[in-house]
């Protein structure tokens, strides 16, 4: 069934039965999945998951319900389990329908090409994949998996008093890891990208190759002296440490009193080589979304700006609570799941010099490109962390061999205070991205006999 007809017949039937307002939250999520090993299929995965939630008011109490199947025997089951609990909850605050944004921007195209991907491209694209990485390079003695995913994605949003918002996208992504051994040594080394529109702008043989390099790249690795060097964090790594903390700048955290960052909004919290850009609008991004989760137009914003804390993220209820208006950070992991705040497609805003020009500038440093243990290794009440990590030894401003058996030390509060250059290789792939940055020189502690 249609999900409009579906959500126009709901809404009738459950006027008739006493509601006087109602919204609908759907979401579907269509996948098609292969995994290749050894030229062989390994995996094949089908996958379709998705429903809608249903709230209303009755009597002046908020009911809720869920449905997996969009149907007309799901109505009357929605609308009796939202009048059951109805007579028993009552609305929280921040708990009322939205009746919309005065105006949306306009929604990415769908990609009815990506759509109509069938499952032996995509297997013939891993194959390819696979093949190129053993090709590359003799080093190369295992391709742990190697993978490409199509997914079709879905979300509506409707209420009785105006709110009408859809989204389709369509993504295809494909990656590989592998390991390489030189009869001493072992590394590992992965690599991923994705296209939102033609199925051709994936290049398999540069995704092989860039994994390749990473992992021959490593061989040969060890530790160095303890000591104090500069630090480059390469682009991956930079977003691996930023994102750890990024609970720290929702709303939600910061009124719970679990962020260090409550109570100072407009003051200089970082460097001012430090601005944090939330961009759900960004054109040719997976976080491209017009409306967020409660149907709040989205926006551009600063979070950070030239180091001074300009807002944090927001959902309605939040925003309420200190009486401003919502950043359109709502967020929903999907029809069951409950309304809470993050970023659609955060990143810090490049600077102008490229890696390699960073590696110039350094007598003796590191460059770290892998970093281990961020769930055990990273205290986000205080900022101090202390990470495995892997990267490579800078001297006279040039790589000059791999290093691992060594652990970087820190403060997070202190290092967005410390960032000396921010790259210009943004490279966005998630929900929260970071190019490389160069930062003053921090803890490493590796083999003291070396």
């Amino acid at each position: 069934m249609d999900i409009l007809e579906f959500q126009n017949e709901l809404f009738r039937a459950g006027k008739e039965s006493g509601f006087t307002e109602m919204e609908i939250y759907y979401s579907s999520n269509k996948s098609l999945s292969v995994n290749v090993h050894k030229q062989e299929i390994d995996e094949y995965n089908i996958a379709e998951t998705g429903g809608v939630s249903f709230r209303g008011l009755f009597n002046g109490q908020m009911g809720y319900s869920y449905a997996e199947k969009i149907d007309l025997d799901s109505i009357s089951l929605i609308l009796e389990e939202a009048l059951s609990n109805a007579k028993v909850l009552e609305i929280e605050e921040g708990e009322d329908l939205y009746e919309g944004s005065e105006e949306y921007p306009p929604n990415r195209p769908f990609s009815e090409e990506l759509e109509q991907v069938e499952a032996d491209k995509l297997i013939e694209a891993a194959f390819e994949m696979e093949q190129t990485a053993y090709d590359l390079d003799d080093r190369v003695q295992l391709v742990q998996y190697c993978y490409l995913t199509k997914n079709i994605s879905e979300i509506f949003i409707a209420n009785s008093k105006g709110l009408h918002c859809h989204e389709k996208t369509a993504y295809v992504s494909g990656g590989l890891y592998l390991v390489a051994n030189d009869g001493q040594s072992t590394a590992t080394g992965g690599e991923s990208d994705y296209t939102l529109t033609e199925f051709s702008k994936l290049n398999f043989k540069k995704i092989a190759r860039k994994a390749v390099d990473e992992a021959v790249s490593k061989l040969g690795a060890d530790s160095i002296e303890t000591g104090k060097y500069p630090i480059i964090f390469r682009d991956s790594t930079a977003t691996e440490l930023i994102g750890s903390f990024l609970g720290l700048l929702t709303a939600e955290n910061v009124q719970k009193g679990y962020s260090k960052f409550a109570g100072k909004l407009g003051e200089q919290v970082a460097g001012e080589n430090f601005t944090l850009i939330d961009d759900p609008l960004m054109q040719d991004v997976p976080g491209y979304i017009t409306f967020d989760s409660e149907g709040f137009a989205t926006k551009c914003k600063a979070i950070i700006k030239n180091g001074q804390l300009m807002t944090f993220m927001h959902n309605r209820k939040t925003a309420k609570k200190d009486g401003i208006e919502s950043t359109g950070n709502a967020m929903k992991s999907g029809y069951r799941g409950t309304i809470s705040v993050g970023p659609y497609n955060l990143y810090l805003q490049p600077g102008n010099r490229s890696l390699d020009e960073m590696i110039s500038t350094i007598d003796k440093g590191i460059l770290i490109v892998e970093l281990q243990g961020a769930n055990a290794g990273i205290n986000t009440v205080a900022g101090d962390f202390s990470l495995a990590a892997i990267g490579f030894l800078i001297e006279y401003g040039k790589v000059v061999r791999p290093v691992d058996q060594i652990t970087v030390s820190g403060n997070f509060f202190d290092l967005i205070h410390n960032i000396e250059e921010v790259g210009n290789d943004l490279r966005i792939l998630g929900s929260v991205t970071s190019p490389s940055i160069k930062v003053k020189p921090l803890l490493v502690s590796g083999n003291k006999n070396v």
